[in-house]
Protein backbone atom coordinates (compact mmCIF):
# COMPACT_ATOMS: atom_id res chain seq x y z
CA UNK A 1 0.00 0.00 0.00
CA UNK A 2 2.61 2.32 0.56
CA UNK A 3 4.87 1.61 -2.39
CA UNK A 4 1.59 2.56 -4.51
CA UNK A 5 1.26 5.95 -2.64
CA UNK A 6 4.65 6.33 -3.31
CA UNK A 7 4.74 5.73 -6.81
CA UNK A 8 1.58 7.49 -7.24
CA UNK A 9 2.98 10.37 -5.51
CA UNK A 10 5.86 10.68 -7.84
CA UNK A 11 3.68 10.23 -10.41
CA UNK A 12 1.90 13.15 -9.95
CA UNK A 13 4.91 15.44 -9.45
CA UNK A 14 6.67 14.37 -12.07
CA UNK A 15 3.37 15.59 -14.22
CA UNK A 16 3.44 18.64 -12.60
CA UNK A 17 6.89 19.37 -13.49
CA UNK A 18 6.52 18.21 -17.05
CA UNK A 19 3.10 20.49 -17.54
CA UNK A 20 5.09 23.57 -16.28
CA UNK A 21 7.82 23.07 -19.01
CA UNK A 22 6.97 25.24 -22.56
CA UNK A 23 6.96 23.20 -25.83
CA UNK A 24 10.21 23.93 -27.91
CA UNK A 25 8.12 25.77 -30.48
CA UNK A 26 7.83 28.71 -28.38
CA UNK A 27 11.78 28.73 -27.55
CA UNK A 28 12.61 28.29 -31.41
CA UNK A 29 11.11 31.23 -32.46
CA UNK A 30 12.57 32.54 -35.73
CA UNK A 31 14.14 36.08 -35.46
CA UNK A 32 13.83 38.98 -37.68
CA UNK A 33 17.17 39.96 -38.96
CA UNK A 34 17.92 43.29 -37.56
CA UNK A 35 17.99 46.27 -39.93
CA UNK A 36 21.40 47.55 -40.63
CA UNK A 37 22.06 51.24 -41.20
CA UNK A 38 24.89 53.47 -43.04
CA UNK A 39 26.77 55.27 -39.65
CA UNK A 40 27.59 59.03 -40.72
CA UNK A 41 31.28 58.68 -39.41
CA UNK A 42 31.38 62.54 -40.18
CA UNK A 43 29.54 63.64 -37.02
CA UNK A 44 31.97 61.92 -35.03
CA UNK A 45 35.03 63.99 -36.25
CA UNK A 46 36.51 66.77 -34.39
CA UNK A 47 35.95 70.12 -36.55
CA UNK A 48 39.09 72.44 -35.94
CA UNK A 49 38.46 75.55 -34.16
CA UNK A 50 34.98 74.08 -32.20
CA UNK A 51 35.20 72.86 -28.65
CA UNK A 52 35.13 69.62 -27.55
CA UNK A 53 31.59 69.53 -26.44
CA UNK A 54 30.83 65.53 -25.91
CA UNK A 55 34.38 64.61 -25.79
CA UNK A 56 34.14 61.56 -23.23
CA UNK A 57 37.92 62.26 -22.85
CA UNK A 58 37.65 65.61 -22.49
CA UNK A 59 40.01 67.29 -18.85
CA UNK A 60 36.15 67.84 -16.43
CA UNK A 61 36.35 69.84 -13.32
CA UNK A 62 33.36 68.79 -10.74
CA UNK A 63 34.92 71.33 -7.72
CA UNK A 64 35.20 74.76 -8.07
CA UNK A 65 36.37 76.87 -10.96
CA UNK A 66 40.09 76.32 -11.45
CA UNK A 67 41.91 79.84 -12.28
CA UNK A 68 44.49 77.99 -14.33
CA UNK A 69 43.99 77.74 -18.43
CA UNK A 70 43.27 74.70 -19.42
CA UNK A 71 46.03 72.60 -20.78
CA UNK A 72 48.17 74.28 -18.03
CA UNK A 73 49.83 72.04 -15.20
CA UNK A 74 48.88 71.68 -11.78
CA UNK A 75 50.82 74.00 -9.70
CA UNK A 76 52.72 71.51 -6.83
CA UNK A 77 51.90 71.71 -3.32
CA UNK A 78 53.52 71.17 -0.07
CA UNK A 79 52.42 68.24 1.69
CA UNK A 80 51.16 68.85 5.13
CA UNK A 81 53.41 70.13 7.68
CA UNK A 82 54.92 67.11 9.31
CA UNK A 83 55.76 68.37 12.70
CA UNK A 84 54.24 68.19 16.21
CA UNK A 85 55.56 71.56 18.44
CA UNK A 86 56.95 69.17 22.22
CA UNK A 87 58.36 72.27 24.03
CA UNK A 88 61.10 74.60 23.73
CA UNK A 89 64.29 74.62 26.08
CA UNK A 90 66.18 77.91 26.43
CA UNK A 91 70.21 76.87 27.38
CA UNK A 92 72.77 79.79 27.94
CA UNK A 93 70.56 82.14 26.19
CA UNK A 94 69.91 80.58 23.23
CA UNK A 95 66.88 79.33 22.66
CA UNK A 96 65.68 75.94 20.58
CA UNK A 97 62.24 74.53 19.75
CA UNK A 98 61.66 71.26 20.29
CA UNK A 99 59.93 69.19 17.32
CA UNK A 100 58.86 65.57 16.64
CA UNK A 101 58.18 64.33 13.16
CA UNK A 102 57.45 60.58 13.27
CA UNK A 103 59.93 58.94 15.37
CA UNK A 104 62.26 61.38 14.78
CA UNK A 105 62.83 64.30 17.63
CA UNK A 106 64.70 67.67 16.74
CA UNK A 107 66.18 70.21 18.75
CA UNK A 108 66.11 73.64 16.39
CA UNK A 109 66.66 77.17 16.26
CA UNK A 110 65.57 79.62 13.67
CA UNK A 111 67.87 78.89 10.32
CA UNK A 112 68.02 75.10 11.11
CA UNK A 113 67.33 72.42 8.11
CA UNK A 114 64.98 69.76 9.51
CA UNK A 115 65.98 66.56 7.75
CA UNK A 116 66.50 67.22 3.73
CA UNK A 117 63.07 68.59 3.13
CA UNK A 118 62.17 71.90 5.59
CA UNK A 119 64.04 74.80 7.71
CA UNK A 120 62.82 76.43 10.57
CA UNK A 121 62.71 79.95 9.71
CA UNK A 122 61.00 81.79 12.16
CA UNK A 123 60.26 81.51 15.56
CA UNK A 124 57.55 84.13 17.43
CA UNK A 125 55.65 83.93 20.50
CA UNK A 126 52.46 81.70 18.88
CA UNK A 127 53.89 80.81 15.71
CA UNK A 128 56.98 79.00 13.90
CA UNK A 129 57.25 79.13 10.53
CA UNK A 130 59.19 76.95 8.37
CA UNK A 131 60.10 76.72 4.74
CA UNK A 132 59.28 73.18 2.27
CA UNK A 133 62.72 73.35 0.57
CA UNK A 134 61.94 71.36 -2.55
CA UNK A 135 59.26 74.47 -3.41
CA UNK A 136 60.11 76.89 -1.07
CA UNK A 137 56.85 77.51 0.47
CA UNK A 138 56.11 79.15 4.19
CA UNK A 139 54.13 76.89 6.14
CA UNK A 140 53.18 77.84 9.52
CA UNK A 141 52.72 75.69 12.72
CA UNK A 142 50.73 77.50 15.62
CA UNK A 143 52.26 76.96 19.10
CA UNK A 144 49.51 75.51 21.54
CA UNK A 145 49.20 77.88 24.65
Amino acid sequence: MRLAFALLTLALLAGVVVGREKPTEVLLQERQPAQTRDIDLSRLEHRAGEAPGNDPFARRSFGAAEASAPGAPARAEAPLLPFRYMGKVIDNGKEEILLLRGAEQYAAAPGDKLGTDYRLDKVTGTVLTFTYLPLKTKQTLDIPK
